[in-house]
């Protein structure tokens, strides 16, 4: 049984009789919740420790048998809770002593007062994340049950595994995104949890395992044909410096698109730096200006939409952008489906791993908190491979090379 207790005290206030009102406090598990009794004493008559009046008169012995009534009317609202098998919070244990109706608690209207609460507190792409898995837990109950909401308390093992089935069969969601609206329902089911709606979170044995999909990204090669590209068509240049810049530099898209001249530092090498907070993790990022970023930046300086927003780099919406990268692959004749993403991914992989570049500065330079993160991009690539089995075969040749001698030596 849940911790339940009850005092039952004088608030300190007098009224114009100079009695102190009566009041019920109870409290399940450091929870509490107080209601006047509606009667009051003089605290000379009452009994602090033994929370009854003092003395035999009639009207103290009417006053005891009610407050022994009420602690008892606590005590049985709690075993009906118990064996109705309710949860016993302190919203439950009131409701039920005050014989008021409890009001269900509907999913959907429970998940959009979640959102409202998230708004504030996290960035415009996490809420909009948020937003989009909700949009996909109202289709689903509509297509499932042919409702608009439901009690949270309907939802149980059998709907999260629906849901999840739901997601990726008739939504055609593909694993890991399946796994992170899932996950983001399990969330909001955690804070119901807490808030003593629910006694469990049916999510609770939800088990899926995202895959670790592969990163994609261009080859120095790749790079090269689309930097040195002519396009005869002006958005399309300037979507792809802007790509090529991020491509010498690991930004995402958000980031690039607030980059302003307050974001370069002179370094303690003499070079410039970009010095700037990911928008989406907030961590530091100290990334050298190699010299074809360099030359974008100055490219760009008298731009108008450059002078006008005091950014360094024209850049559009990122769904533009996309679109334009998309018909500059198809110029270039590269087969691989580019996105302006991928230019971190390009960064990471063949322009810091491909050169050796160590774990720890690679982490530091594209703004990862944990070096897994930086591990990720940097997968040993056939390139490498080769380049490493050619080194390998000087060293051995070398060494062969010196044995020979030294047994010739020996001979002679």
């Amino acid at each position: 049984m849940k911790n339940v207790n009850t005092l039952i005290y004088l608030k300190s206030r007098k009224n114009k009789k100079g009695e102190s009102p009566i009041y019920l406090r109870i409290t399940v598990n450091g929870r509490r919740k107080e209601k006047s009794l509606g009667k009051s004493i003089s605290s000379k008559r009452w009994n602090t420790v033994k929370q009854r009046g003092k003395g035999n008169t009639e009207d103290i012995r009417e006053l005891n048998k009610f407050l022994i009534s009420v602690e008892h009317s606590v005590f049985m609202a709690s075993q009906e809770l118990i064996n109705n098998k309710i949860q016993v919070n302190i919203e439950t244990l009131m409701n039920k002593y005050l014989n008021v109706e409890e009001k269900g608690h509907m999913l959907i209207e429970s998940i959009e007062n979640w959102n409202l609460r998230k708004k504030a507190l996290v960035k415009n792409s996490t809420y909009k994340k948020y937003i989009t898995s909700f949009k996909h837990v109202k289709k689903y109950l509509m297509q499932q049950y042919g409702l608009s909401d439901i009690d949270i308390k309907r939802v149980d093992n059998q709907f999260v595994s629906d849901y999840d089935y739901h997601l990726r069969t008739k939504m055609n969601i593909d694993n890991n995104t399946a796994i992170r609206y899932v996950k983001t329902l399990a969330a909001i089911f955690k804070t119901f949890v807490e808030n003593g709606w629910l006694d469990s979170n049916p999510f609770s044995s939800y088990k899926k395992t995202k895959v670790i999909k592969d990163v994609v990204s261009l080859t120095q090669q790749e790079i090269d044909v689309i930097y040195k590209k002519d396009f005869g068509n002006k958005s399309l240049e300037r979507v792809r410096d802007i790509f090529i810049f991020c491509c010498y530099t690991g930004l995402a898209y958000c980031d690039v698109q607030r980059l302003s001249d307050t974001h370069i530092v002179q370094g303690m090498d003499g070079y410039r730096w970009i010095r700037i907070k990911r928008q989406k993790t907030n961590v530091l990022c100290d990334i050298p200006l190699f010299p074809i970023a360099e030359e974008i930046i100055k490219k760009y300086e008298n731009d108008n939409s450059v002078v006008v927003s005091g950014r360094l780099l024209p850049t559009l919406t990122n769904q533009k952008m996309n679109a334009y990268l998309k018909t500059i692959g198809d110029l270039c004749g590269i087969h691989k489906k580019i996105h302006f993403h991928m230019a971190r991914h390009t960064f990471g992989t063949t322009i810091l791993a491909a050169n050796r570049s160590p774990i720890e500065t690679s982490m530091r330079i594209m703004g990862h908190k944990t070096t897994s993160q930086t591990r990720h991009y940097a997968k040993i690539s056939k390139v490498m491979v080769e380049e490493d089995v050619a080194d390998l075969r000087k060293k051995l040749k070398k060494r062969n090379q010196s044995s020979d001698q030294g047994n010739m030596n020996k001979a002679i």
